[in-house]
């Protein structure tokens, strides 16, 4: 009977990370890949790459994918697409009239592929083509991670498991060198409804960490993609950055005129910006998700020059207030509290009213109709950072 409860304990911790998979199309690590710092010491050691020390420097020297085709690179620290977390990727978005085109990409530095797969989006549109996911060692202590690519060389093709219905990489050993310029595969925009409006570009340096107001709840590998998510722009040569920092723009297409690539943490002590969560104490990851009603647990709030992003308040994964709305205003300029309306360019109605009680604590309100009133209704929900 002990043997057959230790099954039945194994079988539904298996469905329960499955489960989790499925709803969170995030690439996440394989079941077999325990740690990059395993894999990065091997490579130190057999000098294929850079050494992780604190004085190693790494340059990008060429163009991932050619700016021509380029309709917008993202900030990092933006709202996730399923609005239940902030991510630390650059969403990168190709021009309409290259729509339905393989647009090639190529690796930025000399770097080493350690795992991938290639699997359906279970959250894109039937009959859209499935994705790559790749994440690359490239030395330094450095992870470059590239998303919803569409098509590999076969030379990636022939490592990976065929398609499968989740996103978990598959490890490669050996990893396949990859020189600065090769190609990688190519990105693909279908004009299909529920394809994906862009790939990922992803950067973690460990050597770099990401910083909070309740610094806790981001430690211990409870925030493992976001807590040493950097720009990936940053690590180019002087010329191409810049280039790259002139595309800078919002999911809408606008090009900003402060050229900011963000940071994956949003918290700024005093405003409402950031991540916030139900439970004030910390329990478990960022990444795990609750609803209770109108309110979520966590709920994220991102403001730039085009518009301000909710996640997770609501029934829709993302409200949106746009910089031509009345009561557009920056999250990290809120310090006292504001209310903001929900219109037909917002993606939904109603309004959502925020009230800062400290630098950790702020009152929500949230109403799926009506106008914002003069002060914040009574029956509010109170969030943490």
């Amino acid at each position: 009977m002990k043997k057959l409860a230790v099954v039945a304990m194994i079988v539904v911790a298996i469905l329960g990370i499955f489960i989790f998979l499925f709803l969170n199309h995030e690439p996440r690590p394989s079941a077999n890949y325990t740690n990059d710092e395993q894999l990065i010491n091997e490579y130190e050691e057999q000098g294929i790459i850079k050494s992780g020390n604190e004085n190693c420097d790494l340059k990008f020297t060429e163009y991932l994918v050619d700016p021509k085709y380029v309709q917008k690179v993202g900030q990092v620290g933006v709202v996730h697409g399923g609005g239940k977390s902030i991510v630390e990727r650059s969403y990168i978005s190709i021009k309409p009239e290259f729509s339905e085109q393989k647009i090639p990409l190529y690796a930025p530095t000399d770097m080493v592929l350690v795992s991938g797969a290639h699997y359906n989006n279970p959250s894109a549109g039937q009959d859209t083509l499935p994705d790559y996911v790749l994440k690359f060692d490239a030395g330094c202590g450095i992870v470059v991670l590239l998303g919803h690519m569409k098509g590999v060389v076969p030379e990636i093709e022939s490592k990976l498991t065929p398609l499968k219905q989740d996103s978990r990489e598959d490890e490669i050993r050996p990893g396949i060198e990859f020189k600065a310029g090769e190609q990688l595969g190519y990105y693909f925009q279908e004009n299909k409804e529920g394809a994906v409006s862009g790939f990922d570009f992803i950067v973690r340096d460990p050597r770099f960490t990401n910083q909070f107001i309740n610094q806790e709840r981001y430690s211990d590998d409870r925030a493992r993609n976001l807590i040493h998510g950097v720009c990936p722009y940053d690590y180019y040569t002087p010329d191409k950055k810049q280039v790259y920092y002139n595309l800078l723009g919002g999911p809408g297409g606008k090009i900003f005129d402060i050229k900011d690539c963000g940071t994956s943490s949003r918290d700024k002590a005093g405003t409402i910006s950031g991540m916030w969560f139900l439970d004030k104490e910390i329990v478990g990851e960022i990444y795990n998700d609750r609803k209770e009603g109108e309110y979520a647990s966590p709920i994220s709030l991102v403001g730039d020059e085009e518009a301000v992003t909710f996640g997770n308040l609501g029934q829709s994964a993302t409200l949106r207030v746009y910089a031509s709305e009345p009561t557009y205003k920056l999250p990290i300029e809120i310090t006292t509290e504001h209310c903001y309306n929900f219109g037909v360019n917002s993606g939904g109605s109603g309004y959502a009213y925020f009230k800062i009680i400290n630098d950790e604590t702020m009152d929500v309100y949230y109403s799926p109709s009506g106008n914002c009133p003069s002060t914040i209704p009574e029956n509010s929900r109170r969030y943490y950072k």
